[in-house]
């Protein structure tokens, strides 16, 4: 696996980095429902939003907690995790798994907001 341009190379940089994603990650999600709560507001005929911000919020999200908690051993299982197949295995069911909840949720929320997609 090649080097990446700048990794931490230690808990507090890891920490950083993960406080990053996750407040990254927050404002990605937070903009979103800023844009369909200012559209329902003004009772618009197309809500113009995107699933792909709010799965790319959550991963933030997700990854920066991870950071945050665990630190550089954190940041390294996370580097090696492509490389295992159980690992990729477990990374794409729980990624299907956060961003169908997320896409269900929205869809509830829009209906309940008065806007059938």
């Amino acid at each position: 696996m090649s080097e990446p341009l700048w990794q931490p190379r230690t808990d507090r940089a890891a920490r950083g980095l993960g406080l990053g994603f996750f407040l990254g990650g927050a404002a990605m999600i937070g903009f979103q429902i800023k844009v369909i709560l200012d559209a329902a507001g003004t009772r618009a005929i197309h809500l113009h939003w995107s699933m792909a911000a709010f799965a790319l919020g959550e991963m933030g999200v997700v990854l920066g907690l991870w950071w945050l908690v665990r630190g550089l051993a954190g940041y390294t299982a996370v580097r090696t995790l492509p490389s295992t197949p159980r690992g990729k295995r477990w990374l794409t069911i729980v990624s299907a798994v956060a961003i169908g909840a997320t896409m269900i949720g929205v869809k509830a929320w829009l209906r309940s907001l008065g806007y059938d997609d």
